[in-house]
């Protein structure tokens, strides 16, 4: 980049007019249009960035809280051969590697792209080590950030996604990166640049830049050697200022800002965030997208005061501009249609019940499909004071089953009934897993409509024909409508456009890696149900923890979800999460029910840390479990203690029992 000592910051290199604000660099030879006073949406494109206000693609307004923005690398300084190359990669359809034999258009993201994104991962882990050392532990974001990159990487490599979810989750790694190498540039370059007060630094014209109108600002980033926009109104031109060229002003032409779309529908990805550039702009811009299906998309976003180097016009800076809308939310006209809910929230009932059903759920039923019981389980269910009135009213926490209730999966008596049932389940497993996973429905289905799901994967000739005496002209809906109807209130809309049917009688579906046909599921193997049910009380168990960890302490949550979430994760083997799915079938029993006391010791020590942040925890669960106290009558006495204690805390704000886990089939 040129360099011109004899300039001054508040001197043009450059200079170019946009509207009536006079825009001038000392240290550039282009000028970016800017995107602040308008009112614009923070939406997900079509190659899941944020355009042209996203601050990982184009220079922003500077901001005192994400001041490393800066920093952030130019994406046409790294052609493909370069290493960084992989932070601005975008996955095509031949990238996204199917599930075989499954239903629905779920997958994972090719081998050598999640390689490709492992180079960051190793980069940046490898950059902030020595510094982290010198740190001693301090500015432990950075800790959080490496620990979200490398759960994010993982999830690509391990978890089922539709193709606009994996799109989604690899932006989310690539800002991640970005975010920890600029900052690292920052503290370990420009910060030092700006303190140490020397004159001004040759520009470095691979950073991203910003704009402001703070004349201290714009020094200090000139003097860093920072690229810098001043902005200011004619009025505040000084008659003496150098000019070297005027320009014309360059427009982010190369960057996409068209939405979705599959074939020719468009499917836009929700607003986040709609109002004026700054720092709430930037904060959800910075904000994982995947966490937002767990925020009240109807609630207020909360504002800050605003940290960033421009204000609101006023009389003095006569800038376009209008009132952002109310805390910041996205208007309702350009919200996509709301997904039919299984049952309203104000619908349910206001007194603890069974969904309907004589069976007691306090207890398995008999039958030689289900896993053995656990004992401390067992006792914790029985002991459990079932008290409707200690039940928290009304309910503030979704009461739905995040999975099928392994016993209402083995309810049919019909051997063709109990085939689709469990092929029906078999066929969806991947793409559900990954919705509760991380896009999860309004509200869960209640044990009918799982039912009703469960039902729906059955031909009409295993339904039977129409009963004698009635016209099949005069029926309600037709059995292919009302399957239409429960995949509408599971899946949504644009899932239904895009699968196939679900099984065929004479074909098979798969589960942990193997072709299961589907004609032996009319009487299956009891191995094989075994296996299936135990999956799901295992997977019931660890999704009903999660959200009712998030109700309880929703404020560690909100401050800090990674370390909330890598907790929980680190309650269960295996490097995929809660999900399960892509992990090996245990060949014996593991985590907190382990054969051995040093195998149960790290995973029983983090589900007793979990707990004990939570109201009324026992006195027991608040001493941690070392290898020195740690011994077979002081592993009985914490896990019984534990069970109960999440089984009764469940039952206070649930109604209902917990699904909790079954020892392995052997």
């Amino acid at each position: 980049m040129h360099t011109t000592v004899w300039l001054q910051s508040f001197d043009a290199y450059a200079v170019a007019v946009q509207g009536n604000l006079v825009i001038t660099t000392p240290n550039m030879d282009f000028v970016p249009q800017l995107h602040h006073f308008e009112e614009e949406n923070v939406q997900a494109c079509a190659d899941g960035r944020f355009g042209v206000v996203d601050c990982f693609q184009w220079p922003q307004a500077y901001d005192n809280i994400f001041c490393n923005s800066v920093c952030i690398p130019r994406k046409e300084l790294y052609p493909s051969l370069h290493p960084l190359h992989w932070a601005w990669f975008t996955p095509e359809q031949k990238d996204f590697k199917a599930i075989p034999g499954n239903s629905f258009p779920v997958g994972t993201l090719a081998s050598d792209k999640v390689e490709g994104l492992e180079s960051l991962l190793n980069m940046a882990d490898k950059r902030i080590q020595d510094w982290r050392a010198n740190r001693q532990g301090k500015n432990d974001i950075i800790v959080t950030h490496i620990a979200s990159l490398r759960h994010s990487i993982s999830r690509l490599k391990k978890h089922p996604l539709t193709f606009c979810d994996l799109l989604i989750f690899v932006t989310d790694a690539q800002r991640l990166f970005l975010e920890i190498h600029s900052f690292m540039d920052w503290v370990l370059i420009a910060q030092p640049r700006i303190s140490s007060g020397i004159g001004a630094n040759t520009v470095n014209s691979a950073w991203m830049g910003a704009f402001t109108h703070d004349s201290d600002i714009c020094n200090k980033l000139h003097m860093a050697g920072v690229p810098v926009w001043y902005v200011r109104t004619m009025a505040y031109i000084p008659a003496n200022m150098k000019v070297m060229k005027p320009i014309l002003i360059t427009h982010p032409d190369d960057i996409i800002i068209s939405m979705y779309a599959e074939g020719n529908k468009i499917r836009p990805y929700d607003i986040i965030y709609h109002g004026q550039g700054g720092h709430q702009r930037q904060l959800h811009v910075r904000r994982l997208y995947g966490s937002t299906t767990f925020k009240n998309p109807d609630g207020p976003v909360a504002l800050s005061a605003s940290t960033s180097s421009f204000s609101t016009p006023s009389s003095s800076t006569p800038a376009p501009c209008s009132q952002p809308s109310a805390a910041g939310k996205a208007p309702q006209k350009n919200q996509k249609k709301p997904r039919r809910q299984p049952y309203a929230r104000e619908a349910r009932p206001t007194q603890p019940s069974q969904s309907g059903e004589s069976r007691d759920k306090w207890k398995d039923p008999e039958s030689p499909y289900l896993p053995p019981s656990i004992l401390h389980w067992d006792d914790a269910l029985k002991t459990c004071t079932k008290d409707p009135s200690c039940v928290h009213m009304p309910y503030a926490i979704d009461r739905g089953y995040r999975f099928p209730e392994p016993a209402l999966l083995l309810g049919p008596k019909l051997p063709e009934r109990l085939q689709g049932y469990i092929a029906t389940w078999l066929a969806c497993r991947p793409l559900w897993i990954g919705r509760v996973d991380h896009n999860p429905p309004c509200n869960y289905p209640s044990p009918q409509l799982w039912r009703d799901f469960l039902g729906s994967g059955l031909t009409g000739q295993s339904q039977g024909a129409a009963p004698k005496g009635k016209d099949p002209e005069k029926k309600g809906l037709t059995a292919a409508e009302k399957r239409k109807a429960v995949m509408r209130d599971l899946f949504g809309d644009d899932v239904l456009e895009t699968h196939r049917d679900l099984f065929a009688p004479e074909g098979s579906v798969e589960f942990c890696g193997d072709q299961v046909s589907v004609a032996s599921l009319a009487n299956p193997p009891r191995r094989l149900a075994q296996r299936i049910t135990w999956e799901l009380y295992e997977l019931g168990f660890r999704y009903e923890l999660r959200d009712l960890d998030r109700h309880l302490v929703h404020k560690r949550w909100e401050d800090d979800p990674t370390s909330r979430e890598q907790l929980l994760h680190s309650i269960f083997p295996g490097e995929a999460g809660l999900v399960m799915w892509s992990e090996p079938f245990p060949g014996d029993n593991y985590g907190m029910w382990n054969n051995t006391l040093i195998g149960v010791l790290p995973y029983l020590e983090k589900f007793r840390e979990l707990l004990c942040a939570w109201n009324d925890v026992l006195p027991l669960l608040v001493v941690p479990l070392t290898p020195e106290n740690f011994n077979d009558t002081k592993c009985w006495e914490v896990m019984h203690a534990a069970t109960a204690f999440y089984v009764q805390t469940f039952f206070h704000h649930f109604g209902r029992p917990p699904i909790v886990p079954h020892s392995l089939p052997l």
